[in-house]
């Protein structure tokens, strides 16, 4: 009776277990694939305090601006609601390296530490400015992600959802920015 009573529950056992993992793959991962954006929306819901970077006026040097910003609860719009208030400019007389018309188009965390930005024509051909402006504007991008995307290590700049050489002409955006060598 006993070892019957055994049988039994190491066959409900093993098929909670089968029940439990096809739940997982069908949400896309429970530990098996990479993560997307778990680590980001545990750190970005509701009205989270994030810090920008601008330029400061008459230099090439960048200043941090914290603002409060409201966020959702999807992972991708928590993303882009930071980086619209980057491009919105700032509120302390700081100067938004962002070209008049630049708009944050999607937001893409492909794990293993690299944020996809995809941003929309006017980024690269309303870009006026030279090395300083540019360095400026790739600064404020991965200072930014750095600060308030935690496990963000490296960005990627897409425009209208393709890689590009250049913004203005000076720094090589084909790979991602690291972070850290923007700080």
């Amino acid at each position: 009776m006993s070892r019957r009573w055994i049988v039994y529950g190491a066959l409900g056992s093993l098929a909670l277990s089968l029940i439990i993992l096809s739940v997982r793959l069908r949400r896309g991962g429970g530990g098996l694939e990479s993560p997307r954006f778990e680590t980001l929306a545990a750190d970005l819901e509701g009205t989270r305090g994030v810090y920008l970077h601008f330029g400061v006026p008459g230099t090439d040097n960048l200043a941090a601006e914290y603002r409060d910003v409201v966020v959702k609860d999807r992972p991708i719009d928590q993303v882009r609601a930071v980086y619209r208030e980057l491009i919105s400019g700032s509120s302390q007389g700081l100067v938004s390296p962002f070209p008049e018309g630049t708009e944050l188009l999607d937001a893409y965390w492909a794990g293993h530490g690299t944020l996809y930005l995809d941003w929309n024509h006017a980024l690269v051909q309303e870009f006026r400015g030279g090395t300083g402006r540019e360095r400026q504007l790739l600064a404020a991008i991965a200072r930014t992600a750095g600060d308030n995307l935690p496990n963000v290590e490296r960005v990627m700049i897409l425009v209208d959802g393709n890689p590009v050489e250049t913004i203005g002409g000076h720094y090589d955006v084909l790979s991602p920015l690291i972070v850290k060598e923007w700080q």
